[in-house]
């Protein structure tokens, strides 16, 4: 029998995987999902959030606090937030094998990668093929490069190498460089020793380390970095990092400027398009691709502090290991109103925590059964918490 969490959970799906890969006006489609799943919570009085999904929840309560502040731009961000955690609001629990999730990713690149040669002039493949990590060019560069990495973390955290590395080579084909360096990250934390992992992945180690990373970034924004990166690639630092210097300086000296007031108060939601509008002077909406300086100059320092101090509390290792992942995209990249990433980021999380649930649940009855102590689980897993 059907249930209505189920169909929406299946709607939400579709219309996410068909928007990325066909892009055009069918990703309009997802814009119906914070309607229906809003409507539908509240018609059945049920509202439910997994877990993972905290520190977003304190991205929108930060949003209604300085809703006065905020733009037309913010608020979009703010729905584009809402579609990516929303599928699940109605408490659908999904029970995919990491493969049944491996070939849906796989069939949205190939079709979209079909649909980017359709659309060009020439046919396919009509002016050869490219492969180029350094500049992140690839013939086969898709959106759904980004999500592959959440399969290497999935892979990683349930020790299946075999398939760590088949997530990796298609990270790597798809061509999202930052996702490629999450990827090989993730899987290098992996392989540290477990009691290490677990402790450097709390809120203790973790916010300290983001505030040093948004430092750095302010720094690159100011041209602290220039010439080394000069001498050592032969080219500038903003060609090295594809526009993001030029892009990072007027929000950097904005956070510099406005750090006592930024230390507790944001600019609200979207003022960072209007610093590159008027500050940068580009005509139109731009993103930063920074999430740590986007949360710092609409948010504040304390919200900064309280997203990634909830990004990394969780008991379960496995949500701070897929937390990782997302935190690494977020230093270069537009993570936060990514709705497909954000809803991947649920569903790779609460697939991958059920079955360490099922393997650790398994393997406690069996020590049990042989009269043998246990050995220390590499996930604390949170039972029934989604």
């Amino acid at each position: 029998m059907l249930r209505v969490d189920a169909v929406f959970a299946l709607f939400c799906f579709l219309t996410i995987w068909a928007g990325v890969a066909f892009g055009s006006a069918i990703r309009y489609l997802t814009y119906f999902i914070p309607v229906i799943g809003l409507s539908a919570a509240f018609a059945t009085g049920r509202l439910h959030m997994p877990d993972l999904y905290r520190p977003f929840l304190l991205l929108l309560v930060a949003s209604i606090a300085f809703a006065p502040l905020a733009t037309g731009w913010g608020w979009q961000d703010i729905y584009l937030i809402l579609i990516g955690i929303l599928p699940f609001c109605l408490g659908y629990q999904p029970r995919l094998t990491w493969w049944q999730v491996f070939f849906g990713f796989l069939a949205g690149t190939l079709v979209s990668i079909a649909v980017q040669q359709v659309s060009g002039s020439g046919g396919f493949f009509s002016k050869g093929l490219k492969f180029d990590p350094l500049m992140s060019e690839s013939t086969f560069e898709s959106q759904f490069g980004l999500v592959f990495g959440m399969l290497g973390v999935w892979a990683a955290l349930k020790r299946r190498w075999g398939l760590y590395l088949l997530a990796l080579a298609a990270s790597v084909l798809t061509l999202k460089r930052i996702g490629v360096i999450a990827t090989v990250l993730c899987g290098l934390v992996c392989l540290l020793p477990r009691p290490l992992t677990d402790k450097l992945l709390r809120p203790w180690f973790m916010v300290p380390l983001n505030l040093l990373l948004l430092s750095l970034e302010v720094m690159y924004g100011f041209g602290t970095f220039d010439r080394i990166i000069t001498d050592v690639t032969g080219t500038s630092s903003n060609h090295f990092s594809m526009g993001r210097s030029f892009l990072w300086h007027w929000p950097s000296r904005e956070i510099v400027e406005g750090l006592p007031e930024l230390t507790v108060l944001g600019k609200g939601a979207g003022q960072v398009y209007e610093v590159l509008m008027y500050k940068a002077g580009i005509g139109r909406k731009y993103l930063l691709h920074s999430d740590l300086m986007k949360i710092t100059l609409e948010y504040g320092l304390l919200v900064f502090v309280g997203f990634f101090g909830l990004a990394y509390a969780y008991k379960s290792l496995a949500a701070r290991m897929f937390w990782l992942y997302f935190n690494i995209l977020m230093l270069t990249d537009n993570a936060l109103i990514y709705g497909y990433l954000i809803f991947a980021l649920g569903l790779c999380s609460m697939c991958a925590r059920r079955e360490l649930n099922e393997t650790d649940g398994m393997m406690n009855t069996l020590y049990m059964r042989f009269g043998r102590p246990r050995p220390e689980p590499f996930v604390s897993a949170e039972r029934g918490s989604g």
